[in-house]
């Protein structure tokens, strides 16, 4: 019998090697992040200050840690409602992992301008970062969505009640990411402490999870 999208429901991935597959992207990703802080050079003495004056780097990298920590968990959470897939969803899982590939460089670029670029080079540095970030909420939310609409695809016991309080706070992304991007353009301190504090909020379990 065929799938929903027209592709051999029997030859299609494995939901387990999906979610490998995934997780393996996601762990080169976020193991990258740290290549960007370098060791002080030619700082004999003043090591102590040299470490100090490299804070934009630590922030830029734990916001894109825990950027990449969050997409990482909700990854699981979704595939985990999922007793098989199909050929477009896969495809899909492919275009979400696309920005989360592109990440490390505009964390680069935000922690190398964050401080010592030029006003321009500033705003151009967060509007990349938030774009990137806000591909990362839209390709994602595409993903929940083809998931919403093709019930049988589901595990047995996913119940309406637990995907609307997924939905719900995956919603919550596609609005807050773009908001951040815009605040960034007045400061760049307050851009990276917003996209903290939401890498921090989605940290918290929803209440399907805590239960």
């Amino acid at each position: 019998m065929g799938a929903p999208d027209g592709s051999a429901g029997g030859l299609g991935m494995s939901v387990g090697r999906l979610e490998a597959f995934s997780d393996g992207v996601l762990a080169i990703v976020i193991t990258l992040l740290i290549l960007d802080i370098k060791v002080p050079q030619g700082a004999h003495g003043h090591l102590g200050a040299a470490l100090a004056d490299q804070w934009p780097r630590y922030l830029a990298y734990l916001t894109s840690f825990l950027i990449v920590g969050i997409i990482w968990l909700n990854h699981h959470a979704t595939v985990h409602l999922l007793a098989r897939t199909t050929h477009t969803f896969q495809v899909l899982n492919l275009l979400l992992l696309l920005p989360v590939s592109v990440l490390p460089w505009p964390t680069a670029l935000l922690a190398e301008y964050a401080r010592d670029g030029t006003a321009g080079d500033q705003r151009l540095a967060v509007i990349i970062y938030g774009l990137t970030s806000t591909a990362m909420a839209v390709t994602f939310n595409v993903l929940w969505r083809y998931l919403l609409r093709h019930p049988e695809l589901h595990r047995a016991g996913v119940t309406p009640a637990l995907l609307a309080v997924r939905n719900r706070r995956y919603n919550f992304g596609l609005a807050v990411y773009p908001v951040a991007t815009l605040a960034g353009l007045l400061s760049v301190a307050l851009f990276l402490v917003l996209m903290l504090g939401l890498a921090l909020l989605y940290l918290l379990p929803t209440p399907d999870v805590r239960a």
